[in-house]
C-alpha cells in the first residue's frame, strides 16, 4: 500500500468509526422519542440533528489534530493528506445527511399512518412546513459543510498560531463583530435576511463553510507536525 493509499485509508477508517457512533447514538435517540410517543401517546417536537452534526464536527476536529501528524509520519505528504481529508470530509457530510433524512423519512411515513406524533425538528422547516425530501436534504447538506468549515478552520488557526495568538485572534474578532452589532445598523441587514429565500441563504451559508475548509489549505501546506506550545 502506498502513502497516498495509506493516508486515505487512514482517513477512512477514522470517518466511518466516527460515523458509526454518531449514527448509533442518532438511532438509539429515535428509538427513545418513539417509545416515549407511542407509549404515553403524546405529540410532541423534538431533534436529532444535534449528534449527527456533533459527529461532522468532532471527525473534522480530530482528523486535523489526531491524524495528521500520524500520516506524515507514514510516509504522506501534507498536500497528500490535505486532499484526502477534504474528500473524506465531503463524505462524512453526505454520509452523515443520507443517514439522518432515511430517518427523518421513516418517522415522516410513522406520522403519516397515524402511529406516532413525534416531529422530528429540521433545519428545512425554516423553507417550509410542508415536508419536501430534497429541499430538507440540500440545506441540511448545507448546514453539514458549514459545521464542518467552522470546525476545520479554528482547529487548524490554533494549530497554526499557538493558543495564546489564536485567543488574542479570537477575541480581536469577537469584539469587531460586537462593535459592528452594538454601534452598527443592522436594521436594513436583518430585514434583508427576513426577506431572503431560505435555499438561498442556506446555499449561501453552506458556501462559506466550503470557503472556510479551502482556506486551510494554504494554512497547512508547510504546517509543523506538532502544534505550538501554550506559550506561542
Amino acid at each position: 500500500m502506498n502513502a497516498v493509499k495509506g493516508t486515505n485509508r487512514l482517513i477512512q477508517d477514522d470517518m466511518r468509526l466516527y460515523l458509526i457512533i454518531f449514527t448509533s447514538i442518532a438511532l438509539m435517540l429515535t428509538v427513545v422519542y418513539l417509545a416515549i410517543g407511542i407509549v404515553f401517546d403524546v405529540s410532541y417536537t423534538t431533534q436529532l440533528f444535534g449528534p449527527m452534526y456533533g459527529g461532522i464536527c468532532t471527525f473534522a476536529i480530530g482528523g486535523i489534530i489526531t491524524l495528521f501528524p500520524v500520516a506524515i509520519g507514514m510516509g504522506s505528504t501534507r498536500i497528500q493528506f490535505m486532499k484526502s481529508f477534504y474528500m473524506n470530509s465531503v463524505w462524512m457530510v453526505a454520509g452523515t445527511m443520507a443517514i439522518l433524512h432515511v430517518v427523518y423519512f421513516l418517522v415522516h411515513l410513522l406520522q403519516e399512518k397515524g402511529i406516532v406524533e413525534v416531529t422530528l425538528y429540521q433545519p428545512g422547516m425554516l423553507y417550509s412546513n410542508e415536508y419536501h425530501f430534497l429541499s430538507y436534504l440540500w440545506i441540511d447538506l448545507m448546514c453539514g459543510f458549514l459545521v464542518l468549515g467552522v470546525s476545520v478552520f479554528p482547529t487548524v488557526c490554533w494549530m497554526r498560531l499557538g493558543l495564546r495568538n489564536f485567543f488574542i485572534m479570537f477575541f480581536g474578532v469577537v469584539l469587531v463583530i460586537t462593535l459592528i452589532i452594538t454601534l452598527g445598523d443592522l436594521g436594513e441587514f436583518m430585514l434583508w435576511i427576513a426577506r431572503i429565500n431560505r435555499m438561498t441563504l442556506f446555499t449561501v451559508l453552506g458556501c462559506i463553510g466550503g470557503a472556510l475548509l479551502l482556506f486551510t489549505y494554504p494554512m497547512m501546506k508547510n504546517a509543523p507536525l506538532t502544534m505550538k506550545s501554550k506559550r506561542d
